[in-house]
């Protein structure tokens, strides 16, 4: 079914765009298909979504090992969707590759035999994941009517790619009509640099502010966004008012806010202007950074204001204060707080994968070599920069363990959503105008056409394929009897429709372990290998 905000013009578009389920090119790992596995495994060892036998539950409980408890009576949030961004670094990638390699990519994220990602971001003007970037829809100084608006940029291709005319809308779109349901999540790294106090995109170690006497112009400048993509046929689903308001150090498009600024800004101008131009159905999420106490002290401010919190509907986090914690802490405080605005991941990623130590000789050390995203060899921005009292929280770490552990424990403390960063990069972790250069999903280079398939993807898709928006994630409590607090982790949903049980299990160490599952009166005995991922997908039926 199409999605209900598309206009009949967009439908057939769409329909025109959505292309031939043809043959797939032979070299790239093969899809799922569209029947759901009752239990795969994806491992260190090589498994990639292995299929399981059916898990058999008896009558009884378990009395000793470990143990995942899942209470069906305690259903708590309802999933939005998982999924990851698409930029313009992304739609470059992809421009470069010939039609059915770079459908075949767009297929393994968006389409019913791949990781049926429901969930995506996109940035509102230039980030570091532009190819030149400075830019934004209107970049006339002084125009405050904004008569110069055009998401022009969006639309232009790049020069010398394999299809020059391919591009960001052109991306957004194809992905809308492998998937209708997809929610897409908007952000503006900045403001046009002329309503800045430094007239500036970046630079000298600040990102600047808004002035204040374009406060109301860039609220109608975001109007005016979502106004031209509507138009295009792809209705955005959410905004957030300022991607990072606490800034980067000014190394990259940037835009910064204190807490009370953002608030202001919000209750005063973003929230009003939206719900006058009747873009009220587009839903505003808060703050748009690091799970950490700025998290709290931004949510206090403006979801304890109720003129400001009137206008939000929850808040937006990332992960880059710890690789080794999901800090759910943080989370339950949010939660505990404002129990009925919702928490959303809007971004994650593993970054810094340009230094030396993960790019040793310039070559990304992670290009075509699964082992690396496996083990304790990665390091992050913190590893190098963060301040001494931070150290601790970044140190070397594995990719896989930070996105399993990441998704198992958020949706454990109350996230509707997770967004990986972007879904497609090239084999150095680019394009990125500033080389801020990080890794992604899926990999690609660019001059042979040669593809990653990461084992990121197989974790995402553990979790996109089988849990979909209307889920609803279940209490679950694990017993881990000599194990550390971080060795196993699991969590469960209910289906939309009432017919599954899905739970997700990760051992994150070096041996294989046995664990039961007790659901109500009944329990099953498991072994999952060391350093692997299970999806299970029990049929209630079988519990009755």
């Amino acid at each position: 079914m199409l999605h209900r905000n598309l206009t009949p013009l967009a439908i057939l578009l769409a329909a025109l765009a959505t292309p031939a389920r043809g043959a797939l090119p032979s070299d790239l790992p093969p899809l799922f298909g569209r029947a759901l596995a009752d239990c795969v495994q994806t491992s260190a060892a090589g498994d990639r979504f292995r299929p399981l036998p059916p898990v058999r539950f008896v009558k009884g409980s378990a009395q000793d090992g470990i143990l995942v408890r899942v209470n069906l009576k305690a259903p708590r949030q309802t999933l939005e969707g998982l999924g990851g961004a698409l930029t313009e670094s992304s739609a470059y990638v992809l421009a470069h590759l010939g039609r059915t390699r770079r459908e075949a990519l767009l297929e393994r994220c968006f389409g019913p035999q791949g990781a049926r990602f429901t969930l995506t971001r996109t940035p509102i003007g230039a980030c570091d994941f532009s190819v030149t970037g400075r830019f934004s829809y209107d970049d006339v100084p002084g125009d405050v009517a904004l008569r110069h608006f055009s998401i022009a940029p969006d639309q232009r291709g790049f020069p010398g790619a394999k299809d020059p005319t391919y591009a960001l809308l052109p991306l957004i779109k194809d992905a809308l009509a492998r998937e209708p349901r997809l929610k897409v999540v908007a952000s503006p790294w900045t403001a046009p640099a002329w309503m800045k106090d430094n007239q500036a995109w970046y630079g000298k170690g600040v990102g600047g502010t808004l002035l204040p006497q374009h406060q109301d112009t860039f609220a109608r400048y975001m109007a005016a966004y979502l106004k031209a993509y509507r138009a295009e046929g792809v209705p955005v689903w959410a905004v957030t008012p300022i991607n990072e308001p606490l800034g980067n150090s000014g190394q990259w498009e940037s835009m910064e806010f204190t807490a009370t600024g953002l608030r202001t800004y919000v209750r005063d101008h973003l929230g009003p202007v939206l719900a006058r131009q009747g873009r009220g159905q587009v839903k505003i999420l808060q703050f748009d950074h690091n799970r950490d106490d700025q998290a709290l002290r931004f949510a206090n401010t403006l979801l304890g204001d109720p003129a400001t919190a009137r206008y939000l509907w929850g808040t937006g986090v990332h992960w880059y204060s710890s690789t080794v914690s999901a800090r759910t802490e943080v989370l339950d405080e949010l939660h505990r707080r404002f129990p009925a605005k919702v928490l959303l991941h809007t971004e994650g990623c593993i970054d810094g994968i340009g230094t030396a130590d993960n790019a040793p000789g310039g070559a990304f050390a992670g290009w075509q070599n699964d082992a690396w995203w496996w083990t304790e060899s990665a390091t992050d921005w913190g590893f190098h920069w963060a301040p001494p009292e931070e150290k601790a929280d970044h140190p070397r770490y594995a990719p896989v363990h930070r996105y399993a552990r990441d998704l198992i424990q958020g949706l454990n403390h109350w996230l509707v959503g997770w967004i990986d960063w972007n879904l497609v990069l090239d084999r150095q972790g680019g394009p990125n105008h500033v080389n801020n250069f990080c890794a992604a999903p899926l990999m690609v280079d660019t001059a042979t056409e040669e593809v990653h398939v990461t084992p990121l993807y197989y974790v995402l898709a553990h979790f996109s394929r089988y849990l979909q928006p209307g889920d609803r994630i279940t209490q679950v409590t694990t017993v881990t009897p000599g194990l550390g607090a971080d060795d196993f982790h699991a969590t469960a949903a209910l289906s939309r429709d009432g017919q599954h049980l899905v739970l997700i299990a990760f051992n994150r160490t070096s041996r294989e372990l046995p664990y039961r599952i007790q659901v109500g009166r009944h329990q099953a005995p498991l072994s999952i290998p060391a350093n692997a991922l299970q999806t299970l997908r029990i049929p209630l039926a079988s519990l009755r």
